[in-house]
């Protein structure tokens, strides 16, 4: 998807993309609701620690579609120059800091699969959206997309797949966080 018009028409298809990423939570056949939580620890970008209201228990969480800056495999394809980058600016706690400034002090929707609910290191495979007053949720793990904070992952199937490989892609041609040393050419090249 290209943007025209300049901000205005690159803001409203990054807000279309957006609202497209929040999918009908509440209406999906594959989700379902596995409860509400607060922030304990951010234990690197897409993996959190909640405590679980009502249950008082413990969940660590990995966020679906989420890849971390730190992942070897998903950062070789950026190079050595990429590599440097994200480790002299220090990218990976900025993006565990993005997360925890989005979660932190709130209690979070979280919503599980309806199968695979747990990946191999039984971590809860989530969707983390904080509620606002507009009613429209903010999907956590799109907005580290968004900001260029983090890959978007085939790891584990999941529904948004295309709408946050849309902010990827988006994040990439305006060279945003770990896309940031990507030449023009370069982020042509990486698109996929």
């Amino acid at each position: 998807m290209r943007a025209s018009g300049g901000p205005i028409g690159l803001a409203a298809v990054l807000l279309l993309l957006v609202c497209a990423t929040g999918l009908s939570w509440g209406s999906s056949s594959r989700h379902e609701l596995y409860g509400r939580g607060r922030l304990v620890a951010v234990e690197a970008p897409n993996i959190v620690k909640l405590r679980m209201v009502g249950r008082d228990n413990l969940v660590t969480a990995r966020l679906l579609g989420v890849g971390s800056p730190r992942n070897r495999d998903r950062i070789k394809d950026l190079g050595p120059q990429g590599i440097s980058y994200i480790q002299r600016h220090q990218l990976w706690e900025v993006s565990r800091n993005c997360v925890k400034s989005l979660v932190d002090q709130r209690v979070v929707e979280v919503w599980t699969r309806k199968w695979d609910k747990f990946d191999g290191k039984n971590r809860l495979l989530v969707y983390l959206l904080v509620p606002d007053e507009s009613g429209k949720p903010l999907d956590v793990n799109a907005e580290i997309i968004r900001r260029g904070l983090g890959f978007v992952t085939r790891d584990y199937v999941h529904v948004t797949f295309v709408g946050y490989k849309n902010l990827e892609d988006a994040a990439r041609e305006h060279r945003l966080g770990i896309w940031g040393v990507l030449s023009k050419d370069r982020v042509s090249s990486l698109a996929r």
